[in-house]
């Protein structure tokens, strides 16, 4: 009988740090993802924080919106000079049209 308890006591204690391994990448694969700026919204120095966008590009997207008005899209940037494919493809996933 006592080999038998320490048997299970043996058994519990190696197969307990397996479960709570088990459980804690659960935990440590939630990810906070950051909100995006909307361009018809967002200030010279907001468009500023974005990659590929400096004073003057910001200036372009703004003053783009002052005169065409609002953007429909996303898409729309690429009408915004200075703005090309490859800046657009960098800002993308970061910027939104409300």
């Amino acid at each position: 009988m006592k080999l038998l308890t320490a048997l299970y006591t043996a058994c519990a204690l190696v197969l307990t740090p397996a479960v709570v391994a088990a459980e804690a990448p659960q935990q440590a694969s939630e990810q906070v993802t950051p909100a995006k700026l909307d361009i018809n919204q967002a200030s010279e120095e907001q468009l500023q924080s974005l990659p590929g966008i400096g004073p003057t590009k910001a200036a372009a997207i703004i003053e783009y919106r002052q005169v065409q008005g609002n953007f429909r899209s996303v898409d729309e940037l690429d009408a915004v000079p200075g703005i090309g494919a490859s800046t657009l493809a960098q800002i993308r996933e970061l910027v939104k049209v409300r």
